[in-house]
C-alpha cells in the first residue's frame, strides 16, 4: 500500500457528464485540535483518466485512486525546555530578546512533516453513467405546482364571494363559488377554463391551469371586496329557553368557520355527540357546555401548531394517552337548536285525592334522596322436578327469601323447608305439585343512600355484602317506619247507633252494661290485627254482630263464650274478647265501640299514566314487608 487505493464500483446513479476534461476539487476543514478532514472531488474526461490522481478502467469496472501526500509539513511544538546558555543570556544577564532563536519563544518548535491519512472510517463514493446500446426517446409529463398568489396581503378579513378578477400575464381570471375560471367571455361563446381556486377566509388564490404569455410579474388585481371576519369561538355555553329538557330531546345545528355543516345530538345520560364536538348538557336546567375540535396526536403537531395560543404542553395526555385537545372555530351566529322540554299541569286534589299543596310543583317526588334507605337486590331462579328428600342448592348463602312456584304458575307453601343462612331447600312432601317447579331464591342488602347523581348513579354509606350480577339485579325504595305494635286505641258502649255513623266519641247515652276491659282487656297480635273501627251490635240480651267499618259484617260472638273473628289473610284473629268481662245488662241495640291499630305501617300507592300512544301493558310491581324484632 503506497497511497494507492483500489475499489469497486458497486453504486450507480443516472447522473451523466459530457465534459471531456477531468476536474480536482479539494477542501479542508479542521475536525478537531489534532485532525483536519479532507474532502477530494475527481472527475475522469472519459478517457479514462483522473488526471495525475489516478485511472478508471471502465471495463474492469475499478477506479485507482492515489489521495495520499507525503509533501507536507507544518511546524509544530518540540519541547518547552530552553538551552542554559540561551536562557541565560535572554533573562538573566539582560542581553534582552532579539536574535530570531526560537528558543526565545518559551520552548523549542520545529518544522514537522505530516501526510494524509485515508482511514478505516473514510467514505468514498463513486457515481457513473453506462453506455446505451442505442438512442432512447422517452417522454415525461410534469405537472407544475398551483401559484399561490396573495390577494389581500394587508388585511385578515374575509373575500367576498364572486367579486374576485385580476389579469396575470394578458389572460383575466375570475372566481365562481371558489373557483378560477380563466379567459371566460360568454358573449363569444367561451365558458372559460377552471384554472384553480380561491380560499375566501384565507384570501389567497391557487392558480393551477396558466398560461405563460408574457411577463410572470405582469399581474394587475382589478376587482376584490372584503368583508370583516365573523366572530368565531371554540366553546359554546348557553341555556335553553325552556327546561327540564326530556332526555335525548336536544339536537343543535351550526357551520364550522370554513362553512361546513355540524349536528350536534344529546343522548339519554346528556352527553352530547357528533363529529368535532364534545360536551354535555344538564336536563333539569337546560344548561349546555360543549367545546368544537378533536384530540391530535401531540407528535403530529408542527413547531407552528405548537406555538398556538390553545397549545399546552401541560396538557397533553391529561384526558387521552399522548393527545391534546385541538380546538376547531365554529361561527355561533348560525348556530340552532330544537329541544323538547316537559311542562306540568296544575294537579287537581279531587282526581288525586289528597292535598297536592306539599308535593312538588310538577308533582313528581323522586323514589331515591341522600339519607334515605334503598334495597339491593337479585332473584335467581332454578327450574327443576324434585322428589321427596331432594336438597336444592341454590348457590348462594345469606338468602332474604325463598319461594317455591309451581308449572302452573301458582306459588306452593307446603312440603318444603328452607335454610336461608345455608342457601338450600329441602323438599319433604312434593305430592300434588305441578312439575317442574321454580324456585326463586334472593339476596338483598339494605343501605342507606349517601349520594343521588342525574345520571342514575347512587352511592351507599357502606359496601353491598353480595355480589351482584348484571344484568338482573335492581335497587328498590324503602319506606322505614319506627318500632310497630298492634294494640287496641279506644273503648266506649252507647245505648243505641244508627249503623252507618262512626265516631270515636259517645253518641247519646251510655249502655246499661260494661265491658271490663280493665281485668279482661282485649287481646290483639301483631299477626292478626289491622287498623279498623269495630262496632258489636246487640241482636238479643247476649248476641251481638260482628261489624268492621272497612270489612263489614264479618260474623256474630256471645257473651257466653270467647269472640275471635279470623282474620283470612293471615288465619289468626282480628282480636279475642274473653266472656268473663261481659257481666249482665246488656239489651237489644246496645253497641260496643273500639278501634284497633295493626302492627302494619301504612302508605298510599298512586299509579300515573303519561298522556301519549298506547305503551307496553306489561307492568308488575311487588310489595314486601321487612320486619325486625327486637331480642332481649
Amino acid at each position: 500500500m503506497t497511497g494507492a487505493v483500489y475499489y469497486p464500483v458497486t453504486q450507480v446513479i443516472s447522473r451523466t457528464s459530457n465534459s471531456k476534461t477531468n476536474t480536482y476539487t479539494r477542501s479542508t476543514t479542521r475536525a478537531s485540535k489534532t485532525q483536519d478532514l479532507t474532502v477530494h472531488l475527481l472527475t475522469d474526461d472519459g478517457d479514462g483518466t483522473l488526471g495525475p490522481f489516478g485511472t478508471v478502467n471502465y471495463v474492469g469496472k475499478t477506479v485507482n485512486v492515489r489521495l495520499v501526500d507525503l509533501s507536507s509539513k507544518t511546524e509544530g511544538y518540540k519541547s518547552d525546555y530552553e538551552n542554559a546558555s540561551v536562557f541565560e543570556t535572554v533573562t538573566v544577564t539582560g542581553s534582552g530578546p532579539g536574535g530570531g532563536s526560537s528558543s526565545q519563544k518559551g520552548g523549542e518548535y520545529d518544522d514537522v512533516s505530516v501526510s494524509e491519512e485515508v482511514l478505516a472510517g473514510s467514505t468514498v463514493s463513486v457515481t457513473y453513467a453506462t453506455t446505451l446500446a442505442s438512442t432512447t426517446n422517452e417522454t415525461t409529463i410534469f405537472t407544475p405546482e398551483g401559484v399561490t398568489i396573495d390577494l389581500v396581503p394587508y388585511t385578515a378579513d374575509y373575500i367576498v364571494p364572486g367579486s374576485v378578477r385580476f389579469t396575470w400575464m394578458g389572460h383575466v381570471f375570475e372566481d365562481y363559488e371558489g373557483v378560477l375560471i380563466r379567459d371566460r367571455d360568454l358573449g363569444a361563446g367561451q365558458p372559460g377554463f377552471d384554472a384553480g381556486t380561491v380560499n375566501y377566509e384565507a384570501g389567497v388564490a391557487v392558480v393551477t391551469d396558466w398560461v405563460v404569455d408574457g411577463d410572470v410579474e405582469d399581474f394587475v388585481l382589478e376587482s376584490c371586496w372584503t368583508v370583516r371576519h365573523n366572530w368565531t369561538t371554540a366553546s359554546v355555553f348557553m341555556r335553553t329557553q325552556a327546561a327540564p329538557v326530556a332526555p335525548s330531546g336536544f339536537v343543535m345545528n351550526l357551520s364550522d368557520a370554513e362553512g361546513n355543516n355540524m349536528v350536534v345530538n344529546a343522548d339519554g345520560d346528556g352527553y352530547l355527540t357528533g363529529i368535532g364536538v364534545r360536551g354535555r348538557i344538564e336536563y333539569q336546567t337546560g344548561v349546555v357546555e360543549m367545546q368544537f375540535g378533536e384530540f391530535v396526536e401531540d407528535s403530529s403537531l408542527t413547531d407552528a401548531e405548537k406555538a398556538e395560543w390553545w397549545y399546552d404542553a401541560g396538557d397533553v395526555g391529561e384526558v387521552e394517552v399522548g393527545k391534546i385537545w385541538k380546538p376547531h372555530p365554529v361561527d355561533p351566529t348560525t348556530l340552532r337548536y330544537n329541544s323538547v322540554t316537559w311542562f306540568y299541569l296544575p294537579i287537581d286534589a279531587a282526581l288525586l285525592g289528597v292535598d297536592p299543596v306539599r308535593l312538588p310543583s310538577d308533582g313528581r317526588v323522586p323514589i331515591f334522596r341522600p339519607g334515605g334507605f334503598a334495597v339491593v337486590g337479585n332473584t335467581g331462579k332454578i327450574t327443576d322436578t324434585v322428589s321427596n328428600s331432594d336438597v336444592i342448592d341454590c348457590g348462594r348463602t345469606r338468602l332474604s327469601r325463598i319461594k317455591v312456584i309451581g308449572d302452573d304458575g301458582v306459588e306452593i307453601t307446603t312440603g318444603y323447608t328452607e335454610d336461608l343462612e345455608a342457601g338450600t331447600v329441602t323438599f319433604t312432601d312434593v305430592s300434588g305439585y305441578s312439575q317442574p317447579v321454580t324456585i326463586e331464591h334472593r339476596i338483598e342488602d339494605m343501605v342507606v343512600v349517601s349520594d343521588v347523581q342525574i345520571n342514575g348513579t347512587l352511592g351507599f354509606t357502606r359496601q353491598l355484602t353480595h355480589d351482584y350480577p348484571s344484568p338482573g339485579s335492581y335497587v328498590s325504595s324503602a319506606l322505614v317506619s319506627a318500632d310497630l305494635r298492634s294494640r287496641v286505641s279506644l273503648l266506649f258502649d252507647q245505648a243505641s247507633w244508627d249503623g252507618t255513623t262512626w265516631s270515636d266519641t259517645q253518641s247519646g247515652s251510655a249502655a246499661t252494661g260494661t265491658y271490663n276491659d280493665l281485668l279482661y282487656p282485649i287481646e290483639v297480635t301483631n299477626i292478626g290485627a289491622v287498623t279498623e273501627r269495630w262496632a258489636l251490635r246487640f241482636t238479643s240480651s247476649s248476641a251481638f254482630q260482628i261489624i268492621g267499618e272497612h270489612v263489614g259484617v264479618i260474623g256474630t260472638g256471645s257473651i257466653n263464650s270467647e269472640t275471635a273473628p279470623i282474620n283470612p289473610a293471615t288465619s289468626e284473629p282480628y282480636f279475642v274478647i274473653d266472656e268473663a268481662g261481659w257481666g249482665t245488662g246488656w239489651a237489644t241495640g246496645n253497641v260496643v265501640r273500639f278501634n284497633t291499630v295493626g302492627a302494619l305501617y301504612p302508605f298510599w300507592m298512586v299509579r300515573t299514566v303519561q298522556q301519549g300512544a298506547e305503551g307496553d301493558g306489561d307492568y308488575q310491581f311487588s310489595i314486601l314487608l321487612r320486619g325486625d324484632v327486637d331480642k332481649p
